[in-house]
């Protein structure tokens, strides 16, 4: 709040005490006509209307006679009007400890009655759904939280949350986000053109801009950040040089070491990064050479170490596979997944790439040894994609474990039965965009969706809504601009590793 806030709430805090005494006597103390007064009040949670509608016992006297002022010290540093009206309806924007005061006044006789609470705010942001989109120019943030009753699921809309809470305009030139943990919060990457910055994933506020997180507080010489992965202790910075810059987290705390300013690879233009929870390393693209590549996440004695993959020589591969230590000159890597298999070891890669003009879809498995140098990939199969002669180059891909693999085109997104069915899963009025899938146990499957045209959804990716036993669409908004990317807010570490995994 600003500081002439401060004072003004201060003083009309001191003049609304005193009121009482300055008419000189022309009425006795006894006369004075006070309330009792009675509040109760829950914690209050920021961006949320605050309500509290107080009781008070007028003792007879005629209720209009009487005046209202809410007064609110923050972190016992200052005071704050905040309302004249009984009813107090407030938005609080910071999570903090809060002194609201009631001061009633009985305007005849200017008697005073004041009642007070402590209350502290709380921020209900943790998980949800954000979106960021761009509208007349600027970059826009929108949260959706899911409150969840018993059966009843109900999705919030938050639209524009950053600029709701803080008051401010976030930049301009949305890109996309990633996200980053703590053990106890998180915070939203959001890359743009005119700079990008972490957000505070409770309160959205900015918690630095990524400029800063570099030693010497500048980016190396022709970087311009594309795409981020934070694993457990390795944290990397991709830019649209396709330079790669290593951090090494040593507590999992946010900021608390910086970039190093050369790059992680001499010989290298990563073109992608993929990580999942406890996948042990980050996992890349490499154009220049078309290979995949991979720097070790943990365990610690090797984190940051450079991994080179190989086709295993004793492995069995499909004699078209094509190999990934080698996949040939003008190969695209489009999309990078993978999916546990129960009872397995490590993780089933998936993989679309092009070649020519032509989609393909790979299956593999890796093998890495702690402290190798090498990673090894085995089993390997490719097959000419089923949605060849669908998907163009701003396709979007996402997958559901072994289960059902998801694509878009256009307008339509498509689901593949991953054996012998491709379908239409649902068709939208304008261009998808971003679709991102997220699924906790059987009661909860969903995929977001964000079209050009700033409408979002959020689908239901069970199989019953999928065969049509059940309605698709469980949300739906528009008017959100033209929206860039969709991701999931898992909140900690703990909720990213334990959920995200299929």
């Amino acid at each position: 709040m600003k500081i002439i806030k401060l004072l003004s709430g201060c003083f009309i805090a001191m003049t609304l005490l005193y009121a009482c005494f300055d008419d000189e006597g022309n009425y006795d103390l006894s006369e004075l006509t006070t309330v009792d007064i009675r509040i109760s009040y829950t914690q209050p949670s920021i961006g949320e209307v605050y309500v509290i509608e107080p009781e008070i016992d007028y003792k007879g006297v005629d209720s209009t006679e009487f005046a209202y002022t809410w007064v609110c010290d923050i972190q016992d540093t200052w005071s704050d009007t905040i309302s004249r009206e009984k009813e107090l309806r407030y938005t609080f924007t910071e999570i903090a400890n809060y002194r609201i005061r009631l001061v009633v006044e009985h305007v005849p006789t200017g008697a005073l009655t004041t009642y007070g609470i402590y209350v502290a705010s709380r921020s209900r942001y943790s998980t949800g759904w954000t979106i960021l989109s761009e509208q007349n120019g600027q970059s826009i943030l929108s949260y959706i939280r899911v409150d969840e009753d018993g059966d009843n699921r109900t999705y919030n809309l938050f639209e524009n949350i950053y600029t709701t809470l803080r008051g401010e305009e976030l930049g301009t030139g949305p890109i996309r986000m990633g996200r980053h943990f703590s053990r106890e919060s998180d915070q939203i990457l959001v890359i743009q053109e005119s700079g990008a910055v972490e957000i505070d994933g409770l309160d959205f506020s900015k918690a630095i801009t990524t400029r800063e997180e570099f030693i010497g507080g500048a980016y190396p010489t022709g970087f311009v950040p594309k795409q981020a992965e934070y694993a457990n202790r390795l944290e990397a910075i991709l830019g649209t040089d396709g330079n790669v810059y290593t951090r090494i987290n040593p507590n999992g705390n946010f900021q608390v070491c910086q970039y190093n300013t050369l790059p992680a690879f001499n010989n290298a233009r990563i073109a992608k990064m993929y990580y999942c929870a406890y996948l042990g390393y980050i996992y890349m693209y490499d154009e220049l050479n078309s290979r995949m590549i991979a720097i070790c996440d943990e365990p610690q004695l090797y984190t940051g170490m450079v991994i080179n993959m190989k086709m295993d020589p004793d492995g069995v591969n499909s004699e078209n596979f094509t190999p990934l230590d080698n996949m040939g000159e003008g190969t695209q890597v489009l999309f990078i997944g993978s999916y546990s298999v129960e009872g397995a070891e490590g993780r089933d890669f998936v993989q679309v790439i092009k070649k020519g003009a032509d989609h393909y879809f790979q299956t593999y498995k890796v093998y890495y040894g702690n402290g190798s140098s090498l990673m090894y990939a085995f089993d390997g199969e490719e097959e000419l994609f089923v949605g060849n002669d669908y998907v163009n180059s701003e396709s979007k891909y996402c997958m559901d474990g072994s289960s059902y693999f998801y694509f878009t085109a256009d307008n339509v997104l498509y689901y593949w039965n991953r054996v012998n069915r491709v379908e239409p899963l649902y068709t939208f009025q304008s261009k998808i965009v971003d679709i991102e899938r997220y699924a906790n146990g059987d009661n909860r499957e969903e995929i977001a969706v964000g079209l050009e045209n700033g409408e979002f959804y959020i689908l239901d990716a069970s199989y019953e809504a999928i065969s049509g036993q059940k309605e698709k669409v469980l949300f739906r908004t528009e008017g959100l601009g033209r929206i860039v990317d969709v991701q999931y807010k898992y909140g900690n570490s703990s909720k990213f590793n334990s959920e995200s995994r299929q």
